[in-house]
């Protein structure tokens, strides 16, 4: 079998011999390193906010924040009640820039990785620092963290929801009551997804108490019935509050109680096929660290029959169906992110319970250079693709390949243990620098680039830009920033949010004849205008989108391997954009 003799009994995490093992040093050391970890989840989430235009969704909810803002209470059209009513908040103290507008998502996707070190006692010290450096890093979570709405609230809500359940489990606390009502009372207001993960972690939850292995030996979760009134008004302020906009924003209520409506309408048996696979597609693409060691950990699990272990394969298995039943649907797979990390957690809590010698850190070292040989020289392959069919570097990644395998052969004869630490910590190594850069690009360079998988319909890098140039325009025309007047043939969310404080622009679809407006924007597709003087025009992209056509002799398997390695394609994806026209006489 593959774990050999290696001894998987875990009849707890916390009793650990001291033999084996300083707990007390060990603690120390794991707190130092979970800090560690939350700065560098606040340095992923944080930094350069507007490094990447808000696309053009993200466009329509920010707007709806601003224009409510406005003199005159604008009705709005709200999609998430919590972050409407928290980025209200922050934009009414901080402004209303692209950061602000992301500002509530990030500090949620912060708050997430803190959850886990509330699940130490189940998870493990090294499992909950473990648990929290995979959510840190993971692509799809940092970028969700970086996304205008209401998915990131949703995805910290199940969390805590999970986290108050378990800890209610263990310690049966008051607090920990409170906090599950409060947990809900923020996920009801946020987004779909948090109906995916709650009813999940509850069919969940029913399984492992009426299926098995239990939480702990209580017969049934339950709660004393003098707490439900207490729990109530936890749920119903903090729903309340949530959605009116601390009670200033009263069609809020309507906006959460239709939450759940879209959540049902997102069931669906139409689509083809290419969309069914899209979300497992982006978990190949971006969670591989999932995808390699998930299977090990899902199969020590029901193996073991390890409690906690098997409710999160429960609740994988049921977010995997909702995954199924909602086609198309790439949020969903934040739920299985966040099961797949937690059983991942506790399954290297487990297989690094011994202490870790000298003999682990050397197989771990081993493996992580031969295996960081492999990916250069495959990376090197695909770099010289484009220029002949020399195979070199292939047969070297196969000869380290056999190398690594006798390695860990004759290893195995030597010590079981240390070949299983080692090789657990190697993959862990290499897979969360991969997890790491590919976050890092997908959150702050190539967030609006269409061949992400995880980006539709993105704002071009260049309506910022045009934002800009009309600013600079205004203040030589007109003396102000802002004052300048513009009619835009164009209508989107986006163009609307990065020309908002243009007090005088004027939108619609056509412009009127002879018009001398001091600057016009019009689609690249319209006919060239009939305007009433000279005018200058420069193009600007607005969007990009769709499918990208390859431009070179690459196939599209190679040109896709060369953009996760270096970020580079021949891919052209389309482009929508438009032309600014200022009239000549203002400018000479």
């Amino acid at each position: 079998m593959i774990f050999g003799n290696f001894d998987f009994n875990m009849d707890t995490v916390i009793d650990l011999p001291t033999e084996e093992v300083n707990q007390d040093n060990r603690s120390l050391v794991t707190g130092g390193l979970y800090v560690l970890t939350v700065f560098m989840a606040a340095v992923m989430r944080l930094s350069g906010l507007e490094s990447v235009p808000l696309s053009p969704t993200e466009a329509i909810q920010a707007l709806n924040v601003w224009q409510n803002m406005q003199p005159g209470n604008t009705a709005v059209s709200i999609q998430s009640p919590a972050y409407f009513s928290l980025t209200s908040l922050f934009m009414a103290f901080f402004g209303d820039s692209d950061m602000t507008a992301r500002l509530v998502p990030a500090l949620f996707g912060i708050g997430l990785v803190l959850l886990p070190w509330f699940l130490r006692e189940r998870l493990g010290s090294m499992g909950a620092l473990v648990t929290a450096v995979l959510l840190a890093i993971s692509p799809l979570n940092a970028v969700v963290s970086r996304t205008v709405g209401g998915d990131a609230l949703a995805i910290f809500a199940v969390g805590l929801t999970a986290v108050a359940l378990i800890r209610t489990y263990d310690t049966q606390s008051k607090p920990w009551r409170y906090i599950l009502a409060i947990a809900i009372g923020l996920g009801i207001t946020s987004a779909p997804l948090f109906y995916t993960g709650l009813i999940t972690l509850m069919l969940a939850g029913l399984l492992s108490q009426f299926v098995g292995p239990k939480l702990n030996n209580e017969e049934v979760f339950s709660i004393e019935r003098d707490l439900w009134g207490t729990m109530a008004v936890f749920f119903f302020v903090t729903a309340l509050l949530l959605s009116t906009r601390f009670l200033t924003y009263l069609p809020g209520i309507g906006a959460a109680a239709g939450i759940f409506g879209d959540w049902i309408t997102q069931f669906t048996s139409s689509g083809d096929l290419q969309q069914l696979l899209e979300p497992f597609l982006a978990l190949v693409r971006y969670e591989l660290v999932l995808v390699i060691l998930g299977i090990f950990a899902i199969l020590w699990a029901v193996w073991r029959n390890q409690p906690l272990g098997t409710l999160l394969v429960y609740w994988l298995t049921g977010a995997l169906i909702i995954l199924l039943l909602q086609r198309g649907t790439l949020n969903n797979t934040l739920i299985i992110t966040l099961a797949s990390y937690l059983l991942l957690g506790l399954f290297t809590n487990h297989i690094l319970r011994k202490a870790i010698t000298w003999h682990s850190w050397l197989m771990a070292a081993i493996l992580a250079l031969l295996g960081g040989a492999i990916v250069v020289n495959i990376a090197r392959f695909l770099r010289t693709s484009v220029y002949g069919t020399e195979l070199a570097n292939i047969w070297m990644s196969l000869i380290i390949f056999v190398v690594a395998t006798f390695a860990l052969y004759f290893m195995w004869i030597w010590s079981e243990t240390a070949v299983i630490q080692g090789s657990l910590l190697a993959v862990l190594i290499l897979l969360s620098i991969y997890q790491w850069g590919t976050a890092w690009n997908l959150t702050h360079t190539n967030g609006n680039n269409p061949q992400e998988r995880w980006v539709t319909t993105a704002t071009a890098d260049s309506l910022p830009l045009m934002a800009s140039t009309l600013r600079d325009v205004s203040r030589q025309v007109v003396g102000s920033d802002y004052d300048i007047n513009i009619h835009s043939a164009v209508d989107t969310p986006a163009l609307r949010w990065y020309l908002r404080d243009f007090q005088q622009a004027q939108f619609g679809n056509t412009l009127p004849p002879g018009t001398q407006t001091a600057a016009l924007i019009t689609p690249k597709s319209m006919a060239e205008p009939f305007l009433g003087s000279d005018y200058l025009g420069s193009d600007f992209d607005l969007t990009t989108s769709g499918t990208a056509t390859l431009v070179s002799s690459e196939t599209p398997v190679q040109d896709t391997l060369r953009f996760w390695f270096f970020h580079e394609s021949n891919m052209q994806p389309e482009r929508d954009g438009v032309i600014l026209w200022v009239r000549a006489d203002l400018i000479q």
